[in-house]
């Protein structure tokens, strides 16, 4: 009885990989836009009861923030922010090792490479308690800069307590999802590889990997002014992009989390193959100083 359910849950794992990777492209595009108002309406669409008094800035270079839609998280849509372009996301990964799909370096802000910021603050009257979100991070830096100093992080602020972790309460960095990147036994469950040619994603997105559908929420101050700050940043060094892609028209509705991961694409690669793993190579480039 025991083995027919691991058959029958193996075939089934088959199917769903079979059938995603089979499955047409989807249409995911991404436009870039610095005004605020239309970043403001897609990050909280119209799940704003008890909030009023909107303000919202941005910080950084004006092709780091965009607009999404029919992503492959299953998001479908909302505000995207880069530390590079983020019109260059969608597309083949063809360079996962040895070089980059995606490197702007806008050029040193600060000690720790390219910052995009974006600060909205308003006011939460006395039927506000909670605001939500759901989110994936992703980065170039994949594998290879995993336990290095090149450690991209996000952090989305809520009156200056940072709510973006992941699912164990880390923080949202490269190296708390690729602690080593020799040692893929220690990656981050909430981490999935998205290498060139065989990722799921592979054929829409560039980044070489990103998290889960990831969120959280938190508790507002009532009957007082609220600041969120949604920031994501290269460090060390402006080159190899990372992005976070926030679902929109969530606001203070609970969007009910859906956190199942994708297929790890390295898992669905080594079933078909008959086990066989692909080796990660180190990407050679040079770094900004």
């Amino acid at each position: 009885m025991i083995i027919t359910q691991k058959i029958a849950a193996l075939t089934a794992t088959l199917t769903t990989a079979m059938s995603l990777l089979a499955a047409p492209a989807m249409a995911f595009s991404v436009g870039a836009t610095n005004n605020i108002h239309t970043l403001k309406n897609n990050l909280l669409g119209t799940n704003t009861s008890g909030l009023s008094n909107f303000s919202l800035s941005i910080r950084g270079n004006e092709e780091a923030f965009g607009l999404f839609t029919d992503d492959p998280f299953g998001l479908t849509s909302g505000v995207v922010m880069s530390t590079g372009k983020v019109t260059d996301l969608p597309g083949q990964n063809l360079k996962s090792t040895g070089n980059s799909d995606l490197s702007t370096d806008f050029g040193p802000l600060g000690e720790e490479g390219d910052l995009s910021e974006l600060n909205l603050s308003f006011f939460a009257d006395s039927t506000a308690e909670k605001l939500f979100f759901k989110y994936v991070f992703g980065s170039e830096e994949f594998l290879e800069y995993g336990g290095t100093e090149f450690n991209d992080s996000f952090e989305l602020l809520l009156n200056g307590s940072n709510l973006a972790k992941l699912t164990d309460g880390q923080t949202v960095t490269i190296n708390n999802l690729v602690p080593n990147s020799g040692d893929r036994s220690t990656d981050h469950p909430d981490y999935i590889n998205n290498p060139s040619v065989t990722g799921l994603a592979a054929n829409i997105l560039k980044l070489d990997g990103y998290t889960k559908v990831l969120g959280f929420e938190g508790l507002l101050n009532q009957n007082q002014t609220n600041v969120l700050t949604i920031r994501i940043r290269d460090v060390q060094d402006g080159s190899y992009d990372s992005a976070v892609f926030i679902q929109g028209n969530v606001g203070t509705i609970d969007p009910e989390i859906d956190s199942e991961p994708v297929p790890e694409p390295m898992t669905v690669g080594g079933l078909m193959a008959g086990g066989a793993m692909l080796a990660a190579g180190r990407k050679l480039r040079a770094r900004r100083k």
